[in-house]
């Protein structure tokens, strides 16, 4: 099983929680990066309906790989 960088773990944990909390907080910023990626990942009436949704969980696991890469790094 291969073992991911700590560091890693922290910058995307850290993309994450920023996409996470722009979800819940400035929703504007978001719809911006949803129309640049709308092709690929994103549906705009699913983004709208859903994105308290999504913003949770983006938080919930940005914590959870910045915590995971910060105890490796530290030893917590």
């Amino acid at each position: 099983m291969p073992v991911i960088n700590p560091y890693l773990k922290l910058f995307f944990g850290l993309v994450f929680l920023l996409l996470g909390l722009g979800y819940i907080y400035k929703p504007e910023i978001v719809e911006r990066l949803n129309r640049l990626l709308k092709e690929t990942l994103l549906n705009d009436s699913y983004a709208a309906l859903h994105r308290r949704k999504w913003g949770v969980l983006l938080v919930l696991i940005g914590t959870l790989l910045i915590y995971m890469g910060s105890s490796r790094i530290y030893g917590w």
